[in-house]
């Protein structure tokens, strides 16, 4: 459940457009989701950022890229993406009013 949420999130961010994934410049997304892809997801499914409180997925995030052997400009490239993608999928739908 929780992995389809995420690539439902991820749909929902990539539909969206890039804007907001994360008030990242195109070539820093494009780079995040590159190292999402090499350094998390080869090893273990996507998990949806807002299942988790910040300071919870915060600590994953630490413990995950010191075994990922990420560099620190790496953890927080990746850091601002997730955090985006948390952002996006905690956004409140706005629904039109039509009368």
């Amino acid at each position: 459940m929780r992995a389809s949420l995420f690539i439902a999130a991820a749909a929902l961010a990539l539909s969206v457009g890039t804007a907001r994934a994360a008030d990242l410049p195109a070539k820093e997304l494009a780079a995040a989701r590159k190292l999402n892809l090499v350094k998390c997801a080869r090893c273990h499914k996507a998990y949806d950022p807002a299942d988790y409180d910040k300071a919870e997925w915060d600590r994953w995030l630490v413990k995950m890229s010191k075994k990922a052997k990420l560099k620190p400009p790496q953890q927080d490239l990746l850091t601002r993406y997730l955090d985006s993608l948390r952002s996006e999928v905690n956004q409140p739908q706005r629904v039109a009013h039509t009368e």
